[in-house]
């Protein structure tokens, strides 16, 4: 991390940070953290019915009736047919806001972690989850019995935990319009936003290092750890200590954060803004404004600074003007205005009842 990280603030970034480590099998963040989510990949395998594993891979994609692509390493030509599960009250609703973002189409479904529907697309039956249904340009040929030809051009995969599915999307909306630009010779092409940076390119480095420093300090070591055994403490036990801890790593974790927002001379987005890149708005500032108003939900971080802060030991961590005013322009894009009416309107398919499985 330490070798990827492109800024000038990279001492203080490494020198506040907390020793301290939690080790669970945990995920990824939501917009209001109400139930358990997306699990680490290195899942227990033994803790899943063998009838079950068999049925949902990770690394594996969904049967399909049309066949696979004529290659596993073949690069989608153009926007696949996405499905994204789970309750945008939850870590998904970073997911739906990057796809406001790109503004391609998309489907959305809501579901609860741990319900038939979830169980469906992840093998623990958590969320976010997305469906992709690409197509070959080509054609590829099947002989049959009855010597009929038989299209076999479509492939369905998934992808997992909210930042592989943002990375994903933003890797997929750049080349897309990359390949568009070469293909049709126009003015009036549509190009889509960068919102993930080319691979093997400093701003990549920047942006994966920031990302799972988001996912793993912010998120697993810090807000998760409250949502288990705080809001979840009949489910996953009390435990007080961890949780006190997991608040200070957060304090740490977030000052180097907001020790990485732009303000030097070699930003190249508007002047009135700054992300965490040099280049503008990304993928990476949706995950890490997302943990910023899950914390404030929470009361670990201030909603409004203008407001007297109580001496009390548990009282929220002072908002800076310079993070205030960059979450402030995190919600007025228009991509997040329209994604938190998603949230408010979607509408969820008869309830079940969440089965949740001993620990």
């Amino acid at each position: 991390l330490a070798a990827t990280m492109a800024s000038k603030s990279a001492l203080p970034f490494f020198s506040r940070l907390s020793s301290y480590q939690v080790h669970y099998n945990i995920s990824s963040p939501s917009f209001i953290p109400l139930v358990a989510n997306s699990p680490n990949l290195c899942w227990n395998s033994q803790a899943i019915s063998r009838q079950h594993r068999h049925r949902h891979h990770l690394t594996m994609p969904f049967s399909t009736s049309s066949g696979a692509l004529h290659s596993p390493n073949h690069t989608i030509q153009k926007w696949p047919k996405v499905t994204l599960y789970g309750d945008l009250n939850m870590r998904p609703f970073r997911n739906i806001w990057m796809l406001e973002e790109i503004g391609l189409p998309y489907k959305h479904r809501p579901c609860q972690p741990w319900s038939t529907v979830a169980k469906s697309v992840h093998p623990l039956g958590k969320v976010p989850a997305l469906s992709v249904e690409c197509a070959d340009d080509g054609v590829v040929e099947k002989k049959r019995d009855d010597d009929r030809k038989e299209d076999e051009t479509t492939e369905k995969f998934v992808v997992l935990e909210s930042a592989a599915i943002n990375t994903f999307l933003g890797d997929l909306a750049r080349e897309i319009s990359i390949t568009k630009q070469h293909i049709a010779d126009t003015q009036h092409q549509h190009n889509q936003p960068t919102l993930v940076p080319p691979p093997a390119t400093p701003q990549r480095a920047k942006y994966d290092s920031l990302a799972m420093f988001t996912m793993t300090e912010l998120d697993s070591q810090s807000l998760w750890i409250h949502r288990k055994h705080d809001d979840l403490s009949n489910v996953f036990g009390e435990a007080p200590t961890a949780v006190q801890e997991a608040r200070r790593q957060f304090d740490n974790a977030l000052d180097a954060m907001v020790d990485e927002i732009t303000e030097d001379e070699n930003n190249t987005s508007n002047d009135e803004e700054r992300y965490l890149l040099s280049t503008g708005f990304s993928a990476v500032d949706i995950l890490f404004a997302n943990c910023c108003f899950w914390a404030q939900q929470i009361g670990w971080l201030e909603r409004n600074p203008s407001v007297t802060i109580s001496s009390e030991k548990h009282a929220p961590k002072r908002l800076l003007p310079k993070l205030e005013l960059y979450l402030e322009q995190c919600r007025s894009r228009p991509a997040f205005i329209r994604a938190n009416e998603l949230r408010k309107n979607q509408v969820h398919e008869k309830k079940e009842r969440p089965i949740i499985s001993k620990l």
